[in-house]
């Protein structure tokens, strides 16, 4: 393959024990040495990778059974923090040192995507038709910001410096608000179908955007300019995100494959054959590695899984 070096060839699959069924989401812990799961039966999962025998992992029973978003708060802030949550109006921020919820965030809307700001300083979480709400960790007892969209609201990013809201919507723009001001600064066009996902790079300088249109569009941070397009999907884009550096994109879709793109030149780097739908994915915050979760197709015998590649 031309183009970048493959800093991925040598890599291999790593599945982790799963009973879970349909993985719904994943996330690490900042130090990368927890990574946690939530599926469709059962409880919460986690594996901690620094010790040997990681594969069966240790359930939190304590977190509940109807967990559907999962994000572990950034180091910069308090990192034994997860935030869990429940599509019914709660999430749960549960601390591993004591392996209790610490506190529970009551929301008014359905949790259908979350995000901690950079800073660890603010939690939203944001409904797909009922806008966003957004919560001060120094009083978290309710939201000081509820806000409505206009149209279907996908997911939501805060920028690396806490300044901005990143909103993609189903009508295929990005909303830009600055935050705490919650001004409405712009609107980017970014695609003629739904905007269904959304990769910030860690060094501030770029956008990533997937959409039902089976493009990827990188934007210019700076004026929101679009830098490159990034074709050669068939199916809509679910999963566009930044490595821990900035300088790998990862992108997946309803096609059987993960792509790994160059986020300077756009250049394809490697492509992951998998077997089954991937649900969800996370780069590891410190190196190469990634992690996955899968669904079944009705036709086949294979189970849901959540694979570590390294």
């Amino acid at each position: 393959m031309g183009g970048p070096r493959n800093a991925f060839s040598r890599h291999k699959e790593n599945k982790m024990h799963w009973e879970q069924g349909s993985v719904y989401d994943l996330s690490w812990s900042s130090d990368g040495n927890l990574l946690t799961a939530a599926g469709s039966k059962g409880p919460v999962r986690s594996w901690r990778l620094e010790r040997g025998g990681h594969k069966e992992g240790e359930e939190h029973k304590g977190i509940g059974e109807n967990i559907e978003r999962l994000e572990w708060c950034p180091g910069t802030a308090d990192a034994n923090v997860l935030a869990a949550a429940a599509f019914e109006k709660a999430v749960y921020l549960w601390d591993q040192r004591t392996g209790t919820v610490q506190t529970e965030l009551n929301t008014k809307k359905a949790n259908s995507d979350i995000s901690w700001s950079h800073s660890g300083k603010y939690f939203l979480s944001a409904s797909r038709d009922e806008g966003l709400e957004i919560f001060d960790m120094a009083q978290p007892q309710s939201a000081v910001v509820s806000a409505g969209v206009d149209g279907l609201l996908n997911s939501a990013r805060w920028s690396t410096d806490d300044k901005l809201l990143l909103l993609t919507t189903h009508s295929g723009t990005v909303e830009v608000f600055s935050w705490p001001q919650m001004e409405h600064l712009t609107v980017i066009p970014a695609h003629a179908a739904s905007c269904n996902c959304l990769g910030v790079d860690p060094l501030g300088r770029m956008l990533v955007t997937g959409s039902a249109d089976a493009s990827v569009g990188f934007w210019n941070m700076d004026d929101f300019s679009l830098a490159r397009t990034v074709d050669g999907f068939e199916s809509p884009l679910l999963y566009t995100e930044f490595n821990g550096d900035g300088q790998y994109v990862a992108c997946a879709s309803d096609d059987l494959d993960i792509k790994i793109f160059s986020a300077l030149s756009g250049d394809l780097v490697h492509k992951l054959s998998v077997d089954l739908l991937t649900t969800t994915f996370a780069w590891h915050p410190r190196n190469l590695a990634f992690a996955y979760g899968s669904t079944t197709f009705s036709k086949t015998g294979k189970k849901p899984a959540v694979t570590i590649f390294l």
